[in-house]
């Protein structure tokens, strides 16, 4: 049986957002950004949301920070220094930028990803560091500030094919799109569909089986389509910072 949107967003049921390959979507960073997205459509100006700005948790991740940069970026704060900025760990940021297209700029002690475009992905401190999507906020934390080291993030680090397979893992879309395909094939609806296309009936026209071939195509599309937006909500909606930017400063930019 394939399930219904019952219970509302995942972060009010507790879901965790489970990607292929046991990667999480942080349930923390989904939290955190429906929350500031809700105070911004209210209004609520930037220095209010940073200061009542609540603690989402997930595992080990926290997301407790608000920063206003455009676009905005959301990530954890930390009682004590944890990141140091050394020739190892720049090495490391290195190639987790490099992997995503992204540029690396370091000013005093702290270190901005930022995009071909100039815009600001990612920013890491001692005692913080924050990024605009949730799969960035992951790797940063896993990789350089110790939250819950894999596999996954040892392949972030690696060079040759192991680079090859990191640069696949890293574009979750392209690995779910993939998962979506595999699963289209052993829907029963589908082979229906075929069959009504390809065979021919001494009984009934050629334009009705066309016709119901047609309805059964839709129906896997459908049943296809309702089973992926409940368990891989990724495909319909994106999580991305650039969406909490006012619309002040849209117009001004």
């Amino acid at each position: 049986m394939f399930p219904t949107r019952s219970g509302g967003p995942a972060f009010k049921t507790g879901i965790n957002r489970r990607k292929p390959g046991g990667i999480v979507m942080s349930e923390a960073f989904v939290k955190a950004f429906k929350h500031v997205k809700e105070q911004i459509s209210k209004n609520v100006p930037d220095a209010v949301i940073q200061e009542k700005m609540p603690e989402f948790r997930d595992g080990s991740f926290v997301v407790n920070k608000y920063i206003p940069y455009s676009p905005p970026l959301l990530g954890m704060a930390f009682k004590n220094p944890v990141f140091q900025i050394t020739a190892e760990n720049l090495a490391k940021v290195e190639k987790i930028a490099k992997r995503r297209g992204l540029i690396i700029k370091t000013e005093g002690n702290t270190i901005d990803l930022i995009d071909k475009t100039g815009t600001r992905k990612a920013v890491l401190r001692p005692d913080l560091y924050a990024a605009s999507n949730p799969e960035l906020f992951e790797v940063i934390g896993k990789v350089l500030y110790g939250l819950g080291f894999d596999t996954q993030s040892q392949l972030e680090l690696e060079d040759g094919f192991s680079s090859a397979l990191a640069r696949l893992l890293a574009d979750k879309m392209l690995v779910t799109k993939a998962i979506v395909a595999i699963f289209l094939l052993f829907v029963p609806a589908l082979w229906i569909a075929v069959s009504l296309f390809l065979t021919e009936s001494l009984f009934y026209p050629r334009w009705i089986l066309f016709l119901a071939g047609a309805l059964a195509m839709a129906l896997t599309v459908y049943i296809v389509r309702l089973y992926f937006r409940e368990n891989f909500p990724e495909l319909f909606e994106k999580i991305e910072t650039s969406q909490l930017i006012r619309r002040e400063e849209s117009k001004q930019t």
